[in-house]
């Protein structure tokens, strides 16, 4: 088993609508970091993170782009977010190249990832935490993860 892991559904959601926040399910989860169990309780309506965890910067998408971004905590029940790169769509809107994970620190267990389209309709730039979810062109899906899978399901 992983060192850092988190038990039982997330139940990542919220990400839709006319807004940047999210939610997680009304029990909240357990996790573990470096074998040491830890428990999250029901979020509602929380602050997306705006900034990738490894690198500092905006997670941002163009029209006729995706991505994945996992979502962690830490120890102190801090929630964050780490994107993969951007990988192009196709016409119908699907990937030509599955995106891959990105690394999570040492300090952080995985809770959920999410799946982000940005589709030829988008106008602008879609940014992570600060587009509200609804944004023209782009669909979010949301799952629940005890581990890092070894690809996301991007479909």
């Amino acid at each position: 088993m992983p060192k850092n892991y988190s038990s039982g559904v997330s139940g990542l959601t919220g990400i839709s609508g006319g807004a940047t926040t999210y939610s997680t399910g009304s029990s909240g989860f357990n996790y573990a970091i470096n074998g040491k169990a830890y428990a999250k309780t029901q979020v509602s309506g929380g602050t997306t993170p705006t900034l990738d965890g490894n690198t500092g910067a905006a997670i941002t998408l163009l029209a006729n782009q995706g991505n994945v971004v996992l979502w962690g905590i830490n120890a102190s029940g801090t929630v964050s977010v780490y994107a993969g790169a951007s990988q192009a769509l196709d016409s119908a809107g699907n990937f030509r190249v599955a995106p891959d994970f990105p690394s999570l620190p040492d300090s952080v267990a995985p809770f959920a990832y999410t799946v982000h389209k940005a589709g030829s309709t988008l106008s602008g730039t879609f940014t992570f935490g600060a587009s509200n979810w609804n944004t023209t062109g782009m669909t979010h899906a949301a799952v629940s993860i005890m581990e890092i899978p070894t690809r996301p399901q991007v479909s």
